[in-house]
């Protein structure tokens, strides 16, 4: 599995493809230790093997759990040396694994090349090539985009979530007083609204500097949640807004609406998958491929566009009762 929440996340509607395509498979997922707790939100796997940190007492636990239960089959989600490294060690009879142009991996016994997308990666969700890449080998037929529903959530309307931080990229973070001035505008126009912050503890800085400066009452848990906590309070949510991060994939999995303000990074690759509400945002005359600052956005501007967004779902869910 991937190192990142955000890619983590965005791997879970093939790991569920691939459960109701082989329904008798034994599928064991490895990865972070962290991504254990997550994991037991989402009914898409029978075993979770938590890796080491260490290379050397991975390869050996891998190497050992290898010979004991033999795999059929290894499909690698990640692309790196250390990947087909345990893959290797861990001495299944296939696997399975794509390469970017220009990447071999030789380690792999079958490998989808994505040579022929060259000229087209840049507009191609990351979902949407490991489904390829699991398609070609025959392991699933369709990718089900609809979130997941966590038992024991409720929505609770009004409640406003925001992840102010960004843990792997400081460039996707939008400034501290543009967060403040948003949910300044945000708590005037939205009667009754409650607001959370959410994050790692890295983003601890710029939760605490938001929650002191814009003026409104703001709950933060930000670094006081492990990852499957985190999941069901997003779930609560009626509305996420945040950076392109892990945080904003999840709460999109769960089924909350969400808004995503992008800059620099590419959405057409990496935005949100599942099906549901949501608002993209990029300053003006950015690229759908990204490559802007992030603090082009107007804190005035991204109010007004969530205001209609949520006045647009107001709307929908008005008809929806009505019919």
């Amino acid at each position: 599995m991937p190192n990142w929440l955000g890619d983590f996340v965005m791997a879970l509607p093939l790991l569920r493809s691939i459960k109701e395509n082989h329904p008798q498979a034994q599928l064991t997922l490895i990865a972070k230790p962290q991504f254990k707790e997550l994991i037991e939100l989402f009914p898409v796997a029978d075993e979770f093997l938590a890796l080491p940190s260490g290379a050397f007492s991975c390869f050996r636990e891998l190497y050992s759990m290898g010979r004991a239960e033999k795999p059929d089959c290894h499909v690698l989600f990640t692309n790196s040396v250390r990947g087909d490294l345990e893959a290797w060690f861990m001495g299944a009879d296939k696997r399975l694994g794509m390469a970017y142009p220009g990447r071999f991996r030789p380690l792999l016994t079958d490998v989808c090349r994505l040579d022929p997308l060259k000229d087209k990666l840049n507009g191609i969700h990351q979902t949407n090539l490991l489904e390829n890449f699991l398609k070609s080998f025959g392991l699933i037929n369709s990718v089900n985009s609809t979130p997941f529903k966590l038992v024991g959530t409720k929505r609770v309307p009004n409640r406003i979530g925001i992840v102010a931080g960004s843990s792997n990229n400081p460039q996707k973070c939008w400034a501290v007083d543009k967060w403040c001035a948003l949910i300044s505008k945000l708590s005037r126009q939205i009667p009754n609204s409650e607001f959370i912050l959410f994050g790692t503890a890295s983003d601890c800085q710029i939760s605490e500097a938001v929650a002191s400066g814009c003026g409104v009452p703001v709950l933060d848990v930000t670094g006081k949640t492990n990852i499957r906590e985190l999941g069901q309070k997003l779930a609560t949510c009626h509305l996420v807004i945040g950076n392109d991060t892990g945080g904003m994939h999840l709460a999109n999995a769960v089924g909350a609406s969400v808004a995503v303000l992008f800059g620099p990074t590419n959405l057409l690759v990496t935005g949100p998958f599942f099906a549901g509400s949501k608002l993209l945002l990029q300053p003006e005359g950015c690229p759908r491929e990204g490559g802007s600052s992030i603090q082009l956005l107007d804190s005035n501007e991204v109010g007004t566009r969530l205001i209609d967004f949520l006045m647009g779902e107001f709307i929908s869910e008005g008809k929806k009762n009505v019919d």
